[in-house]
């Protein structure tokens, strides 16, 4: 009787469970994607200072050591897998995130390291595509600034 119990416990239960996982994957990519327009805007500040926000491409110190650690694209963070958006995000970044970049450098893919089941950078974005949960950020154009879209469906 007691085994019966469980076992209707735990097929109600894992269902709700699993659930919860997939709306925590959502909403960590969501966060991500907010933070990294935070970012981006910030950049975009620093751009103007340095009175390089119209410039179709080129790079700034965003951090005062005097080394160029960003690549900007109308003033944003550029979406080059190594040198872009990716120098923006925090100190756990590397090892947090799995992310890539198509050839052009003008959409960059970024998932969890659980998620893409490795983390880092990595030449093509087949891991990041493979989880189904994943944001796509969009670099900056001349008229525009860069968006973010979200695909969801494996979260």
């Amino acid at each position: 009787m007691v085994i019966v119990i469980l076992g209707v416990l735990a097929a109600t239960a894992l269902p709700r469970f699993a659930s919860l996982r997939g709306g925590a994957n959502e909403t960590t990519i969501r966060t991500m994607g907010a933070a990294m327009l935070s970012g981006a805007n910030l950049v975009y500040a620093k751009s103007a200072v340095l009175g390089v926000q119209r410039q179709a491409l080129t790079n700034i110190d965003i951090n005062g050591d005097g080394v160029n650690d960003v690549e900007v694209e109308y003033g944003y963070p550029s979406a080059h897998r190594s040198n872009g958006i990716s120098n923006v995000m925090g100190a756990d970044f590397a090892t947090g995130w799995t992310w890539s970049a198509n050839a052009a450098n003008t959409v960059f893919w970024l998932t969890t390291a659980s998620l893409g089941k490795r983390s880092g950078l990595y030449v093509n974005n087949t891991a990041v595509q493979a989880s189904n949960c994943y944001l796509l950020y969009s670099r900056a154009t001349s008229a525009a600034a860069p968006t973010i879209a979200y695909v969801t469906t494996g979260c």
